[in-house]
C-alpha cells in the first residue's frame, strides 16, 4: 500500500474544544441533541439560592439565614453570617461549573468578543454580583456594627470572594468557531489517509453506514453510480453516522498486523487526542 502523508496541523486544539467537538459529533451520530438547558437552569437556581443566602429580606419570619438580615438583626452574632457567606460562595461555584459544563457542549455561537467573554465567564460575573454588595454594605453601615464583627465578616467575605471567583472562572473557554475548526481539521486529517478513491469515506445510496475501505465486502459489488465518496462529516450529514461493522473488523485485524496507517473514526481520533492531552497535562495552547 502506498504510504500517504497526513496533513499537519498548525496548532494543537485545546482539550476543551476537542471535548465539545466530540460531544457534538456524538449528537450527530445518535441523532439526539444533549439537553444543556437543564444545566443552565440549575446554574441560575444555584445563583438565586446564593443570593437568598446573602440577602434574604426581613419579612417578620424568624429564618436562620440571610447574611445581611442576620448581620443587622444581631450585630454581635457573626457566626451565622459567615456561614451564610460560605454557603453562598459554594453555591456560586456549583452554579458556575454547571454553566461551564453546558458551555463545553454547546458553546456560544456569537462572534462578538464581549458577548463571548460574558457568556464564558458568567460564573465570575454572578459571583461578583452576589458577593460584592456585602462589602459595600459593610462600608456604608460601618458605624452600626461592632469592630470585631466587621473585621471577621470582611476577612471571610474577601476569602470567599477570591475562592468563588477562582472556582467560577472558565480557564479554557470554547466558542462554536473553535469547535468547527477542530472538526474540519480532524476531518482533513482523516481524509489524508486515502483509504477510498475519494476524499475519505464511502457510502451507498441505499446503505445506512459509511465505509473506510472502498473494497469492503458489503459494497464491492455495488453499482458505482450508487456510491458516494466524501468526508466523515458529509456521511453523517447524509444520515450515515455509523461505521460499517465489516470495516471495523477489517481495520482492527489490519491494525494488529501493522498493515494500515491507522485511519479511524473521527470520534475515536478526537478521543485519542483528548487522552494524549490529559496524559501530558497540555491544555492545547502550549501550556502544561
Amino acid at each position: 500500500m502506498e504510504e500517504t502523508k497526513t496533513p499537519k496541523t498548525e496548532k494543537k486544539p485545546s482539550a476543551a474544544a476537542l471535548k465539545a467537538a466530540l460531544a457534538q459529533l456524538e449528537e450527530q451520530e445518535s441523532g439526539k441533541k444533549k439537553n444543556t438547558v437543564i444545566f443552565r437552569i440549575l446554574a441560575f437556581v444555584c445563583w438565586a439560592l446564593a443570593a437568598v443566602a446573602m440577602y434574604l429580606p426581613y419579612i417578620g419570619l424568624n429564618l436562620p439565614f440571610g447574611a445581611v438580615r442576620v448581620l443587622f438583626l444581631d450585630p454581635n452574632n457573626w457566626l451565622p453570617v459567615i456561614i451564610d457567606v460560605i454557603v453562598a460562595g459554594i453555591l456560586c461555584v456549583v452554579g458556575a461549573r454547571l454553566w461551564i459544563y453546558a458551555n463545553h457542549i454547546h458553546p456560544t455561537k456569537s462572534h462578538n468578543k464581549v458577548v463571548q467573554f460574558i457568556w464564558n465567564q458568567l460564573g465570575v460575573i454572578m459571583a461578583g454580583i452576589i458577593l460584592a454588595p456585602l462589602a459595600i454594605i459593610l462600608i456604608a453601615r460601618r458605624k452600626d456594627l461592632p469592630q470585631k464583627t466587621k473585621t471577621i465578616v470582611a476577612a471571610v467575605l474577601a476569602l470567599v470572594f477570591v475562592g468563588a471567583s477562582a472556582g467560577s472562572a472558565d480557564y479554557h473557554p470554547v466558542t462554536q468557531d473553535q469547535v468547527n475548526d477542530v472538526v474540519q481539521q480532524l476531518t482533513e486529517e482523516a481524509e489524508g489517509y486515502g483509504f477510498t478513491d475519494g476524499d475519505g469515506v464511502r457510502w451507498t445510496k441505499y446503505g445506512n453506514c459509511y465505509h473506510i475501505f472502498s473494497d469492503c465486502q458489503s459494497i464491492r459489488n455495488s453499482n458505482p453510480d450508487n456510491c458516494t465518496d466524501g468526508s466523515i462529516e458529509e456521511a453523517v450529514e447524509s444520515n450515515r453516522a455509523r461505521l460499517c461493522t465489516f470495516c471495523i473488523k477489517r481495520y482492527e485485524e489490519a491494525k494488529a498486523n501493522g498493515e494500515v496507517p491507522g485511519k479511524i473514526e473521527l470520534t475515536e481520533k478526537i478521543g485519542d487526542l483528548i487522552e494524549d492531552l490529559t496524559e501530558t497535562g497540555d491544555d492545547g495552547n502550549g501550556n502544561e
